[in-house]
C-alpha cells in the first residue's frame, strides 16, 4: 500500500514535471516569434515627442518618421531602418510627422530638417514659399513666420540647416503673421536642438 502511494506520487510528479516542460516550449516559441518585434527599434522623431505632439494638436495622434538620409543627399536607408552609426539621428535630415484625425478632419504637424550646400541660396529658396512672411526673433539664426487661416508655418535656418515647421488646425482662423505661443515655443525647442 505504501508502494502504491509512492508510485502515485511519483507519477503525479512526472505528470506535472511534463506539464511544466510543454508549458516551458510553448513560452519559448512565443517568446522567439514575438521578440524580434519587440526588440526592432521603433522610428522616433529627434525633435519631438508624440506626447508633445498631442498636446500641441489637442490629441491622440499617430506618427511618421522618414528615414534618415545623410546630410546634403548621402547615404540613404529604407523607412524606418536605421544603421547602428545613425543612433544620433538630429545629424542627419529627417522629417517627422503627427497626424491627429477626427470626425471633422484632421490636424497634422510636420517638421523637416534638411543640410544645405548654398546656404544663401537654399534657405532664400525655402524661404520664397512662405507667402505672407514675417521676421521672427529668437528662433534659430533667422526665421520667418507665414500664417494663413488653419495653418502656421516657420522657415528658420540654424547654421547650414534648414527647418520646416507646418501646423495645420483646421478651419481654425489665425491672426495673419502671428504664430500661436504653442507654434512658437515649439519652434524654438526644434531650433534649440539644432544648436
Amino acid at each position: 500500500m505504501l508502494r502504491a502511494a509512492a508510485r502515485s506520487k511519483e507519477t503525479d510528479r512526472l505528470r506535472k514535471a511534463r506539464a511544466m516542460r510543454v508549458w516551458l516550449a510553448v513560452v519559448a516559441v512565443a517568446m522567439c516569434v514575438g521578440m524580434p518585434r519587440a526588440g526592432a527599434a521603433e522610428a522616433r522623431c529627434p525633435w519631438l515627442n508624440a506626447a508633445t505632439a498631442a498636446g500641441l494638436l489637442g490629441g491622440e495622434v499617430e506618427m511618421r518618421v522618414s528615414a534618415p538620409v545623410e546630410p546634403a543627399g548621402g547615404m540613404k536607408t529604407e523607412p524606418g531602418v536605421y544603421a547602428m552609426d545613425q543612433v544620433r539621428m538630429d545629424r542627419y535630415d529627417v522629417s517627422c510627422e503627427f497626424v491627429r484625425k477626427m470626425d471633422g478632419g484632421m490636424y497634422t504637424l510636420r517638421i523637416a530638417v534638411t543640410t544645405m550646400r548654398d546656404v544663401a541660396k537654399e534657405f532664400a529658396a525655402a524661404v520664397a514659399g512662405c507667402g505672407g512672411r514675417v521676421a521672427i526673433r529668437g528662433v534659430g539664426n533667422e526665421a520667418y513666420a507665414c500664417v494663413a487661416a488653419g495653418q502656421e508655418e516657420v522657415v528658420a535656418r540654424v547654421r547650414d540647416r534648414v527647418f520646416v515647421m507646418t501646423v495645420k488646425r483646421g478651419g481654425k482662423p489665425g491672426v495673419p503673421g502671428e504664430l500661436q505661443a504653442d507654434s512658437r515655443n515649439l519652434a524654438e525647442q526644434v531650433a534649440g536642438s539644432l544648436f
